[in-house]
């Protein structure tokens, strides 16, 4: 066991050399380095949202979990949220990433994906977002890219300034920034009307089918991330796939030369390309806009 110190916290490590990916032979101390290192960019697309963690205590062979609420031992310095649903009478005490400490911690407790609701603490029903998660089913990625392009187009004729990043498995997300002005439905109402349009024009290439063997040889848009409760991967969160992808912000430039969406960016070189381009979303705050509805 080792002790460092994060934003003046005291974090004691454990089974820093134990193997969570077993064929490239990443550790949890990779893991941890690599959350520690990318913490600066990381927290501004992060901060203020509840989270969702996707643990691997034994790697990612063995079967992992979500856990949503904050566990009893967790340091009192990591910020939480109590979240309470209708049908259920106890509150959730979701975690919020609000410092590099918190990111550290949970690493150390093997959270090797970090899953985003949509809302921030203290406006939890009006989401700072709106999510198109583009799944492709056995298509090939120039029909994903040009998908992706024309909710870019779409969205821009309402105002909206899109963002795109892979998830760091096989599709990508294309996002617009929010001022927390229009409510979930509202939100989810107006990703329905962009994606009928675009299944419009396209019907052979793109879907809205939630039925798994209905979108075969299509593009699935799920819009189902734009509800209370529900999550999206985080930026830069690493994935439980061999190699350690990472989901990774681009330029829109940059999706149309990619080869393999799951393993292009992964923990080994996401600092490379951030050094040479900055990220890609380091205007996303500023570009939010109000839904017109």
């Amino acid at each position: 066991m080792s002790i460092i110190t994060v934003d003046n916290h005291e974090i004691e490590l454990s089974n820093e050399n134990k193997i969570l990916f077993p064929k490239s032979k990443i550790t949890k101390g990779d893991l941890i380095n690599y959350y520690w290192s990318i913490a600066p960019i990381m927290l501004t697309h992060v901060r203020e949202h509840p989270i969702a963690m996707q643990r691997f205590p034994d790697g990612i062979t063995h079967e992992g979990f979500y856990q949503k609420n904050k566990d009893d031992y967790f340091p009192r310095w990591i910020d939480s949220v109590a979240i309470k649903r209708k049908s259920d009478a106890h509150a959730v005490y979701y975690v919020v990433c609000n410092n590099s400490a918190t990111l550290v911690y949970l690493a150390n407790q093997a959270v090797i994906t970090m899953h985003l609701l949509l809302g921030t603490v203290g406006k939890l029903r009006y989401p700072d977002r709106l999510v198109f998660d583009l799944d492709p089913v056995q298509v090939p990625l120039s029909v994903l890219v040009d998908t992706a392009h024309q909710i870019k187009k779409l969205v821009e004729k309402y105002g909206l300034t899109p963002f795109v990043m892979t998830t760091g498995s096989k599709g990508l997300h294309v996002t617009m920034p929010l001022k927390q002005k229009n409510t979930f439905k509202q939100v989810r109402m107006f990703a329905q009307k962009i994606a009928r349009e675009v299944i419009e024009k396209n019907p052979n290439q793109v879907t809205l089918e939630i039925r798994k063997e209905k979108r075969i040889g299509k593009v699935f848009i799920d819009i189902l991330r734009n509800q209370p409760v529900q999550h999206a991967v985080a930026p830069y969160s690493v994935r439980p796939i061999e190699g350690a992808p990472v989901a990774m912000p681009l330029a829109w430039s940059e999706i149309a030369h990619l080869k393999n969406f799951a393993q292009t960016f992964t923990i080994g070189n996401v600092a490379t390309h951030l050094k040479k381009h900055g990220d890609a979303w380091r205007n996303f705050d500023s570009a939010a806009a109000v839904l017109k509805v």
